[in-house]
């Protein structure tokens, strides 16, 4: 399977000797790529928690990277393929981040390219509320 660019540029960033990424923002997308990965692996989001949970940690933990990563959601947000719906609504369930929720509102009001996603950044929308219809399947906005 081809390189996307954010897995070339992921690949770039990796230390040669084969350790984690020394930048945050690497560590973050190796993270996301781990997710989606699983998603097209997988079926539910039992499987996707674990990683989404570490990407959220990075997120948290690096609070001087957020520009870096605020580039890195808006290129998922323009790259709806398996997981990402996920990848988007969890962390930003949590995170709330305006940039990334004006984008997506922007994808809707404007669609570009396969207007069949427009669902999915519906979807994605929804996560910034407090009734997000899906937040019951992960465990850690069920209140279980």
């Amino acid at each position: 399977m081809p390189l996307t660019g954010m897995d070339s540029t992921l690949m770039g960033s990796i230390s040669r000797r084969g350790g984690p990424p020394a930048d945050p923002a690497a560590e973050f997308m190796q993270a996301v790529l781990g997710v989606l990965a699983t998603a097209e692996e997988t079926c539910g989001v039992e499987e996707l928690e674990p990683g989404l949970e570490h990407a959220l940690t990075i997120l948290q933990r690096n609070p001087e990277a957020r520009g870096k990563f605020e580039i890195q959601m808006l290129e998922l947000v323009d790259s709806p393929k398996e997981g990402v719906v996920e990848v988007i609504s969890f962390l930003m369930h949590e995170l709330r981040w305006e940039a990334v929720r004006e984008a997506v509102r922007e994808r809707i009001d404007n669609p570009r390219g396969n207007v069949s996603n427009i669902r999915l950044y519906e979807a994605m929308l929804d996560a910034f509320s407090d009734s997000w219809r899906d937040r019951d399947i992960y465990v850690r906005f069920s209140g279980a």
